[in-house]
């Protein structure tokens, strides 16, 4: 794998991660406690602000649509404006983002949820699907570059 892939799976694993956080403060970030999930509604000094709460389920697929769109025009920029090892790098850093984090943060450890509803039930593992698609599909594509 080239160092430009590399590049590439910093820079989509980063904005992924930007992304998710924007994403959970606006969706007013919601933690698991001993007696199921709450939501956080005093100040916590070691939890980020939000800026516009959203508890509307509407609302809260707009944010999701927001951050999915800004995502889906970093990888569209990165395909035009970049090399393909870069794309193929980018991709495989938001793909590994996605799964892990949902996998991990989500379902392992219920620090928070996407959006903290029955919608989890189906956004959260279609994105760790789509995750695991986009991880498969670059490292088989800079693979067959690379030879």
């Amino acid at each position: 794998m080239s160092c430009t892939f590399v590049v590439g799976l910093l820079a989509g694993a980063g904005l992924t991660l930007q992304l998710h956080k924007w994403s959970t403060s606006s969706l007013n970030l919601c933690l698991s406690s001993s007696a199921g999930l709450r939501q956080v509604t005093q100040p916590d000094p070691v939890l980020a602000f939000t800026l516009y709460p959203v508890t509307a389920p509407a609302g809260q697929i707009a944010v999701l649509a927001a951050a999915i769109a800004a995502l889906i025009g970093f990888l569209l920029w990165s395909k035009r404006a970049t090399s393909a090892s870069f794309f193929c790098g980018a991709l495989a850093g938001t793909g590994f983002v996605l799964s892990f984090d949902i996998v991990w943060v989500h379902w392992i450890f219920g620090l928070h949820h996407l959006t903290n509803t029955k919608m989890d039930l189906v956004l959260e593992p279609l994105l760790v699907l789509l995750g695991l698609v986009f991880l498969w599909f670059a490292i088989t594509r800079e693979l067959r570059q690379a030879n």
